[in-house]
């Protein structure tokens, strides 16, 4: 932009010069060129002006979710544990897969901007009050649970899930993140296209004060979701994509809100999480949650 105001600079100068050398013959030729070179001048400028104000607003509008200088922070939840195996098709258990998923987010996750928490390390048994107060005091900025889905009697039944529970306060946020989980992973699996909420309260997202969404990574009752979630290789890239989706959530990306139903009691298997406290300003309130 500088070599091309000094050049406009150069060519007025020259003109100027030429003028006062010969000030009859080129008088109105002169003045005309003046005139075109100061328009061109003028419609630079402008266009400057209105590059520099598409580019600050640009820039806005990829203002990340969280404070700036802060590390975005996510808690992954491994379901279950120990004593509660979760779902289960002969010698494979859900504790074992969401374990072995939540691990591979966590070592993918400074590849994506993401500091990543697990609840659980270990197969150990942690109940849902443990899982969102560890979440609480890490001042964390989303939460995210990984299960298996099954489906006895029902093995053609297949696919992937999210749920968010509008019981939580920041539901809209729970949306618009488990709505970028789910675009991302159905770019490789199948995935609903609706997030699911269910009927009954799931403790670790209703009575979480952080945006917070279940992922069902599957149905261990189907043989092809069963095989993907077996297989090392797919595990890795459901981690990948799950990261994708937060990173993009983080980012404030332009995210597609899916819209949110209420699943069917028979499409989904308990979750163990049965009883809970609620969290509520030092009060204490029971809470049927599954």
């Amino acid at each position: 932009m500088v070599q091309i105001f000094g050049m406009f600079k150069s060519r007025l100068k020259e003109k100027l010069i030429f003028a006062s050398m010969n000030p009859l013959n080129s008088r109105n030729k002169i003045v005309k060129n003046i005139f075109f070179l100061s328009l061109a001048l003028c419609t630079l400028l402008a266009i400057a002006v209105t590059s520099v104000f598409f580019l600050n607003k640009n820039k806005e509008a990829a203002a990340p979710v969280h404070k700036p200088n802060k590390i975005f922070t996510v808690i992954v939840d491994a379901g279950h544990g120990g004593r509660d195996e979760g779902a289960r098709k002969g010698n494979i258990k859900e504790k074992d897969i969401t374990l072995a998923i939540a691990k591979q987010v966590e070592a993918f996750g400074p590849q994506y901007g993401l500091k990543i928490l697990l609840t659980r390390h270990t197969d150990t048994f942690m109940n849902p009050l443990h899982r969102v107060a560890f979440a609480l005091q890490q001042n964390a900025d989303a939460y995210v649970s990984i299960h298996v889905n099954e489906l006895k009697g029902y093995s053609y039944v297949s696919g992937m899930q999210v749920y968010v529970s509008n019981k939580n306060p920041d539901f809209n946020q729970s949306r618009s993140l488990g709505s970028a989980v789910a675009q991302n992973l159905g770019a490789d699996f199948k995935v609903s296209p609706r997030l699911q909420q269910r009927s009954e309260n799931i403790f670790v997202l209703a009575d979480n004060y952080l945006p917070s969404i279940l992922i069902e990574c599957g149905f261990i009752t189907n043989p092809n979701d069963l095989k993907m979630l077996t297989d090392s290789s797919k595990i890795q890239l459901i981690a990948k994509q799950v990261l994708t989706g937060i990173s993009a959530y983080a980012r404030h990306s332009v995210i597609n809100q899916y819209a949110v139903q209420i699943a069917s009691p028979s499409s989904h298997h308990k979750t163990g999480y049965s009883e809970g406290t609620r969290i509520k300003k030092g009060r204490k309130k029971n809470s049927k949650t599954v």
